[in-house]
């Protein structure tokens, strides 16, 4: 790669700060305002406030996330411009496949006091969005082992092989003995207190999910190294 190639780059990691910078500071934005309208209403009147602050936070996660990848003054990225685009093809695969399954967990904490409002009858479409978001980035991250995703698609002669499918094997394993466990422990819960059980499923899909990913991503980069 040439110096003029290089300083595009850079420029390009910089726009993606910035970007990841005004994301954070929108969804805080958001966040807030959601909060101190939703303070005073009740009801279906505290739905769209409620929206509005769960996205917001949604928005400010993912800034910290992206601008933390893309931070000034970090030089480890220069490592893989030498790679070739099946190398750099799965190492984004890779950081993906940390990456959801960390944001997934963090959504854990917001759906709990959701699905108690739920199952308290007094929950709204704010709730129903903030229970469903870890089992839908626990969905994403399995789609992105199984290589449905848009991007594996697209790039599948550079992404599937024998040893990729070795992998996905051993890691939906992995997940599957993750999603019969915590199933089992959730039904157990639910027969002595709903509220157990439908947390306790509600975290066995964004376990199993994780696993997935994060058993994909560490194989996948086991095999690289061995490579």
């Amino acid at each position: 790669m040439t110096h003029d190639d290089l300083q595009a780059a850079r420029a390009a990691r910089r726009r993606k700060f910035g970007l990841a910078v005004t994301m954070g500071i929108l969804g805080a934005a958001a966040a807030t305002a959601g909060f101190i309208f939703g303070s005073t209403r009740t009801g279906d009147a505290a739905t769209l406030p409620g929206v509005i602050a769960g996205m917001g936070t949604v928005f400010v996660l993912l800034g910290l996330i992206f601008g933390w990848m893309n931070r000034p003054g970090d030089d480890g990225w220069t490592a893989s411009i030498g790679q070739g685009k099946r190398d750099r093809l799965q190492a984004d695969r890779s950081r993906q496949l940390f990456l959801f399954p960390v944001v997934a967990l963090i959504f854990m904490a917001v759906a709990i006091d959701a699905t108690v409002d739920l199952l308290a009858g007094r929950g709204g479409l704010r709730d129903w969005l903030q229970v469903f978001l870890p089992v839908l980035y626990a969905w994403v991250t399995t789609a992105i082992v199984m290589g449905w995703d848009g991007q594996s698609r697209k790039h599948r002669r550079y992404l599937e092989d024998e040893l990729t499918a070795a992998i996905r094997a051993r890691a939906m394993t992995a997940a599957a003995v993750v999603l019969m466990a915590g199933a089992t422990a959730a039904l157990g819960l639910a027969l002595a207190n709903p509220l157990w059980g439908a947390v306790a499923l509600i975290a066995s899909l964004a376990a199993a999910g994780a696993t997935a990913g994060m058993r994909f991503a560490w194989l996948d980069r086991e095999a690289g190294r061995d490579g």
